[in-house]
């Protein structure tokens, strides 16, 4: 029988604090993609982590807002067993109302994927729970 993989996200996995956002984006590189923005820089304390800024200019309703903050966070759930210790910062754009999640989880890891922090594997078919 095989093993079953609990992804979890938990409170250490988040960014937390604006110098930890300030840091990754002075010191990160961008990706664009249709749907998000990726910024991603190494990690000064050896801790893979994460966040999301979604604010007014995504949309004035905030139903849409946490959308896509959902959207992100869980395809960032999914693939961090692949990633290695960096910081990334994901901020989607307006183009994500219209994409599911498993749309989402696939242009994030072909972002990944073109940054080299994960395998092309993963890319092409991202995990599906």
């Amino acid at each position: 029988m095989g093993r079953i993989v609990k992804r979890q996200l938990r409170k250490p996995d988040k960014l937390r604090f604006k110098s930890e956002f300030d840091q990754v984006r002075l010191d990160g590189t961008k990706l664009v993609g249709p749907s998000m923005l990726l910024v991603y820089a190494p990690a000064p304390d050896d801790l893979l982590r994460c966040g999301v800024i979604c604010g007014r200019k995504y949309s004035l309703l905030s139903v849409k807002r946490n959308r896509a903050r959902r959207l992100c966070w869980e395809s960032f759930r999914l693939l961090k067993e692949y990633l290695p210790v960096v910081r990334l910062v994901l901020i989607p754009r307006r183009r994500m109302e219209k994409y599911k999640r498993q749309d989402v989880t696939r242009e994030m890891a072909g972002l990944l994927a073109k940054a080299g922090l994960i395998p092309a594997g993963p890319a092409e078919s991202p995990p599906e729970c």
